[in-house]
């Protein structure tokens, strides 16, 4: 297999779609969904592209990603009138349809998964008027936003349980009590007493997830300051390509640090810029911090991106679903 032929492969395995297998896992007979990762697509009368609903859809899915380098919107938008649904947008991975139906009074929103191919998620959308529907969205855009980001996280979690780098999650098991569920090319870097650093390396980018621990010892961690700190300690362990270069953290932008309940645990959310000392590189980084209550140590999971010449967005995501499938193992 060439060279050009194994980075393809591997696209396919991070950003795409599982073969067989519909949102909640199961085997399904449906065809693999469609569209580029980070595509929605919303079905709208045409009158309404460039004004209301349509204006506002552009407002909310392509406001620009935090903590990028340059700008990126959160979603493609792809807008369609309804007599061009055709089969040709069935298959495609994010829809959201809007009707108006005369026999209701209350703007409702339906979430449905796997309709026509996996995996894939749709939304409908329905009201007495499309006046409602937009009202209604100006309140739930959030949770709109939320839904379909979910859904790209979502899509890459399960291709990371299907094509599993089964070592690494063994090796954090046996030495961290720690699982992380990662897809196969990427590699183990080092593993020390209370740090792993793990990426997927091309010419031209590198995704990495880097994992360390401490002790829990102060009210004060869920702070932005307590935890800078903390990570340049050790990411400054992470060579940079010239002598005395290392990775640190970026002080062009301010990180920002917000709150997050998952699978029933708290999380801190670190959301930022690194950089190299000594070296022109750097990029977005985005960091899980929670307590091992039992240990009584702090766990942090990190995804980077490094992609100089490329858009992050999608490479970013893909990365950062994987922190999603953190596991703190409990004590036999």
């Amino acid at each position: 297999m060439n060279h050009k032929a194994i980075i393809y492969f591997t696209a396919i395995l991070l950003i795409g779609v599982s073969c067989n297998r519909g949102s909640k896992g199961d085997k399904t007979l449906l065809p693999n969904v469609t569209g580029s990762a980070g595509e929605v697509v919303v079905v709208l009368p045409k009158a309404l592209h460039h004004d209301s609903l349509g204006k506002l859809y552009r407002q909310f899915l392509t406001e620009d990603v935090p903590f990028l380098p340059q700008s990126e919107p959160l979603f493609d938008l792809i807008i369609i009138p309804p007599d061009a649904f055709t089969d040709i947008f069935k298959s495609h991975r994010n829809i959201i349809f809007n009707d108006v139906l005369k026999s209701t009074t209350e703007v409702k929103m339906s979430l449905k998964k796997d309709v026509w191919a996996a995996p894939q998620t749709i939304l409908y959308i329905t009201g007495p008027n499309f006046k409602a529907i937009e009202e209604s969205l100006k309140k739930e855009k959030d949770k709109i936003v939320t839904i379909f980001e979910q859904a790209e996280r979502d899509r890459v979690v399960q291709n990371a349980n299907k094509y599993e780098e089964e070592n690494i999650r063994k090796t954090l098991e046996k030495d961290f009590k720690l699982s992380l569920r990662i897809p196969k090319s990427y590699r183990l870097n080092f593993k020390r007493d209370s740090m792993a650093w793990i990426s997927f390396e091309t010419p031209n980018t590198s995704q990495g997830i880097i994992l360390y621990t401490f002790p829990y010892t102060s009210k004060n961690t869920f702070t932005v300051d307590y935890l800078l700190d903390k990570r340049n300690q050790f990411v400054k362990q992470i060579g940079g390509p010239t002598d005395g270069s290392y990775m640190t953290t970026s002080k062009m932008v301010p990180p920002s640090l917000s709150e997050m309940m998952f699978k029933n645990r708290y999380y801190g959310v670190m959301k930022g810029l690194w950089e190299v000392e000594k070296h022109p590189m750097g990029g977005p980084f985005i960091a899980h911090i929670t307590v091992d209550e039992e240990r009584q140590r702090v766990v942090v999971v990190e995804a980077y991106v490094y992609a100089p010449s490329a858009k992050k967005r999608n490479y970013l995501r893909q990365v950062e679903a994987l922190l999603y499938t953190l596991e703190i193992l409990k004590s036999n």
